[in-house]
């Protein structure tokens, strides 16, 4: 039987890993693209080329294969760029390199304001017409374009408008993937120009949203199929708590079976305690479930080296490692800290953002110097730390589009303590594989993070047993890539 030749997929995002990194986006993006070429598929990603990709092409020494001149069109100016291509992981990265738009220290914020760049919506329209632009210089004809986020929301409307009749693109279908719907990309209507479209397609049904211009909906409403990432997030976005406005139009993509959900997976190469190089060049140990004893003496280590006199094995440490922002259910935390604390715990925190919780977090460290130890930081090998530190890791969510944190937990055996939504509802089994409570509200947390401190302290057995059942779940990306190739194989035969 002839094997068919390989489908081409271009993968459009805002930030990739090791290249650019803000959040989770990043490292789906890069270890997606790796795994899902396994399966028979050409794999390009673009990304834009900001300072912090600059920065990495040189201290990596990173050989830049091809540069080749791109020009787009905006409100009348035409602007000039280029796309340079090099490969890393066997993986062909493209970047979109314009220094005005994108050669600036912040990738989505002004570093010094903290704020959104006033340019914000012309930086995106650049970079969505430059990515279709690059597909032609490079002769890489896109059998799908899968599109990541409001970023890239204008790729799959030009597609449909701007480029429609364009012969290039005739057989080229697009795939949207909402990572997290209450970032929308929304602008004033007065910018509306800027996107080059025409004005009848700021409509209600189109890109229109309370008066404003909204590039999620877009990608929504003009995307062949709309993946998100877990099947109990695509049901939760059809409903009005969890839809942020766009639940109606959601519904219709779903009842025309165009809207489905498949959990991240877990890049086992990065996140495995057997071979995790952090504690290995940290604390000269690794472990599985037959040398489970490291990971309490990685636990006392981790506890003297940041300040704890004497700790006491038999106290578990709750960890957590989160963007403090309001999603991410601090204020369940902070609500029953004391309660949490006279359980007999330990409890470390790794994590940057709103002002208000990492004032709270120094504050609960001064309260409680000899059980609480907190770091306001991103740092990536911190992070692995504290999930081979911790006997339990907590994530409270308001909303969970997917989680990343808990699938790492399971493999470390690090029992997740977690809420029933999204991805969270997908992954942790409860009383199986981890702790699970309902209704959002700190007397239901409290209850459960209650249940599973008193396991851990008067049923041994039993704990180890879940740690076991953690331990031998498989969240790889082998498992999420198999389902994305065999959507977009589906997708090129509709």
């Amino acid at each position: 039987m002839a094997t068919r030749e390989k489908l081409k997929l271009l993968i459009v995002a805002s930030e990739a890993v090791p290249f650019a990194k803000v959040g989770g986006l990043a490292d789906v993006v890069g270890a997606l693209s790796s795994e899902i070429q396994k399966n028979n598929i050409e794999v390009k990603v673009v990304i834009p080329k900001y300072e912090v990709v600059y920065k990495y092409i040189e201290e990596n020494k990173v050989k830049i294969n091809g540069i080749q001149d791109i020009s787009v069109t905006i409100e009348d100016r035409e602007i000039r760029g280029k796309v340079e291509e090099v490969v890393y992981n066997d993986v062909h990265y493209c970047f979109i390199d314009n220094p005005h738009y994108f050669k600036r220290d912040g990738i989505y914020l002004d570093s010094k304001t903290r704020t959104d760049y006033a340019d914000s919506l012309e930086r995106f329209v650049f970079f969505c017409k430059a990515v279709l632009e690059s597909t032609k210089v490079l002769d890489f004809k896109p059998d799908i374009i899968q599109c990541n986020d409001w970023q890239t929301g204008l790729v799959p409307v030009y597609l449909k408008t701007l480029y429609r009749m364009d012969s290039f693109f005739k057989s080229t279908k697009s795939v949207y993937s909402i990572h997290n719907l209450s970032y929308q990309g929304i602008f004033p209507v007065e910018q509306f120009p800027i996107t080059g479209l025409d004005w009848k397609y700021f409509t209600v049904n189109e890109l229109e949203y309370y008066g404003h211009i909204n590039l999620l909906k877009g990608g929504i409403v003009f995307s062949d199929i709309i993946i998100t990432v877990s099947e109990t997030y695509a049901k939760e976005i059809q409903t009005s708590e969890f839809g942020n406005g766009l639940e109606g139009i959601l519904q219709s993509k779903a009842a025309q079976k165009r809207l489905f959900g498949i959990v991240n997976g877990a890049d086992y190469n990065e996140w495995n305690p057997t071979i995790d190089i952090y504690i290995k060049n940290k604390y000269n140990l690794n472990y599985d479930f037959s040398t489970i004893e490291n990971k309490k003496k990685i636990k006392i280590e981790f506890l003297k080296e940041n300040g704890i006199k004497d700790p006491d094995s038999s106290l578990p440490l709750l960890g957590i490692v989160s963007r403090l922002v309001d999603q991410k259910g601090f204020d369940l935390i902070f609500e029953v800290i004391d309660e949490i604390f006279s359980l007999g715990v330990y409890f470390t925190v790794l994590g940057s953002g709103k002002t208000e919780y990492e004032n709270r977090l120094k504050a609960i460290q001064e309260k409680y110097p000899d059980r609480a130890i907190i770091f306001i930081a991103f740092d990536i090998p911190t992070s692995h730390y504290i999930e081979a530190a911790s006997d339990m890791f907590l994530m409270p969510s308001r909303f969970e589009p997917c989680g990343l944190n808990q699938l790492y937990s399971l493999k470390y055996g690090t029992v997740p303590v977690v809420r029933y939504t999204g991805g969270l509802a997908d992954t942790v089994k409860d009383g199986k594989t981890g702790f699970v409570f309902h209704s959002y509200n700190p007397e239901d947390f409290l209850a459960c993070l209650k249940q599973a401190v008193s396991l851990y302290k008067t049923a041994p057995d039993k704990w180890m047993k879940m740690v076991e059942n953690a331990m031998k779940e498989d969240w790889s990306w082998g498992r999420a890539a198999k389902r994305y190739s065999e959507l977009y194989e589906e997708l090129c035969r509709r």
